[in-house]
């Protein structure tokens, strides 16, 4: 946890290097498989985050063996009837199906908002069949239990791919082949390939079909070594603070990842910006940014961050089809809207959309607020470095969901807080 709270940031230049930390998204996927794999498996450069303490924590209740990033797995079973996900919807997830292999209850909690995060698609497909039972007025406590047989699933694509993920993740290992038919349009994509690539690399087959996939049964993960690359989600503040107030080197960072948030990368260079690849990641330098339209459909964890850059941009940027924004940590479309109106951007939400006039220098002076969600803090931490006064951020801690080390990286490049 980092030492301060409430934080005041003094606009300043950018420069230097940055290793950029592990994927978040990758970290959780390695531990899972490597977690339900026969045998002991090495992960290396796993994210040291609250979400990821979540994500462990939760499969040592599940029976798996974790110790700096030795995982040993095997059958799922009960060691603890109540797992704890803090705020992490990838945890919760990614682990009720998972849970449900094995037949005894186990009751999923949360905190702050995670309790109030939809798990309708999955009391959709499991309430007529299994145990699956929560409060009327909110999701968690949730209690399940299996064991899952397998069968045919249909669910959503356009609501939160983690239900995909989880369902990818749990199937493979139920006595009955499997089908998953995609009644909607799949956004987030990318978040899918990854966990798709992943699953590959630990022995499981799954085939895509037209409209979702086939999982065969009673397969079994194979244990392996692998590393998790840098994060592109985490990368995306630092892309954009070379971009406005750099140069910064990003290291860390795979060219060829699958993460979708390399999208930050291409939607910057649209931008205007000057980003030259590196034998390590990427070079990024100050750059005049002009107005654009930008699709969040497929890659909403970005969303707040290029709200930052369009509010600097020349001209007119338009971020459209943003709903999936507003169920997160926190409202971010409102959340973005409200701060940075509240730094002097000319921004007003639509809708499900955003609409910016930018503007050459943000005039700050104000008390933002975090909503208590990681990817806010990150995102006034950028804005703040165009501004013609100091702001203060309400919590500084809340980056510790993702990127523990951020405000030590920003200062490490000459950002000024105190």
């Amino acid at each position: 946890m980092l030492k301060y709270k409430v934080l005041e940031i003094i606009p300043t230049n950018l420069s230097g290097e940055v290793k950029i930390v592990s994927s978040k998204s990758l970290s959780h996927r390695y531990v899972l498989a490597a977690a339900l794999a026969h045998g002991q498996s090495k992960i290396d450069n796993i994210l040291d985050s609250d979400d990821l303490i979540a994500t462990q924590s939760a499969l040592k209740s599940l029976g798996a063996t974790i110790n700096q990033g030795l995982i040993t797995g095997g059958k799922v079973q009960r060691v603890h009837e109540t797992i704890d996900c803090f705020e992490s919807g990838s945890t919760l997830r990614f682990l009720i199906p998972v849970a449900m292999l094995q037949d005894k209850p186990v009751t999923f909690t949360g905190k702050n908002q995670l309790p109030f995060r939809t798990q309708e698609m999955y009391e959709n497909l499991f309430k007529e069949t299994y145990q699956f039972e929560h409060p009327k007025d909110k999701w968690l406590p949730l209690t399940v239990s299996g064991p899952l047989k397998g069968g045919t699933y249909h669910l959503r694509g356009d609501v939160s791919s983690q239900f995909i993920t989880g369902l990818l993740y749990a199937l493979p290992l139920a006595p009955n082949d499997s089908e998953i038919i995609l009644t909607s349009h799949l956004e987030s994509v990318g978040y899918v390939d990854m966990t798709l690539d992943v699953l590959d690399k630990f022995g499981i087959k799954i085939i895509k079909t037209v409209n979702g996939y086939k999982i065969p049964g009673n397969q079994h993960y194979n244990p392996g070594n692998y590393s998790v690359e840098g994060d592109f989600s985490g990368a995306a503040f630092f892309v954009a603070a070379g971009l406005l107030a750099g140069p910064i080197h990003l290291t860390n960072l795979n060219h060829h990842s699958l993460q979708g948030d390399k999208e930050i990368i291409d939607l910057a260079v649209k931008m205007g910006g000057d980003i030259t690849p590196t034998s390590e990641g990427y070079l990024v330098k100050p750059s005049k940014l002009k107005g654009i339209s930008i699709d969040v459909g497929q890659i909403p964890d970005l969303g707040p961050i290029l709200m930052v850059l369009g509010a600097l941009a020349e001209g007119t940027t338009i971020i459209h089809n943003a709903s999936r924004l507003r169920i997160k940590e926190s409202d971010r479309l409102n959340a973005m809207v409200t701060n940075l109106k509240a730094l002097g951007a000319n921004i007003k939400e639509i809708g499900d959309t955003v609409e910016i006039k930018g503007v050459s220098k943000l005039k700050g002076g104000v008390l933002v607020s975090s909503y208590k969600d990681h990817r806010i803090a990150m995102s006034m931490a950028v804005a703040s470095i165009m501004c013609e006064q100091p702001i203060t951020l309400d919590d500084e801690t809340v980056v510790s969901k993702s990127y523990p080390n951020f405000f030590e990286s920003f200062k490490a490049l000459g950002g000024q807080v105190k």
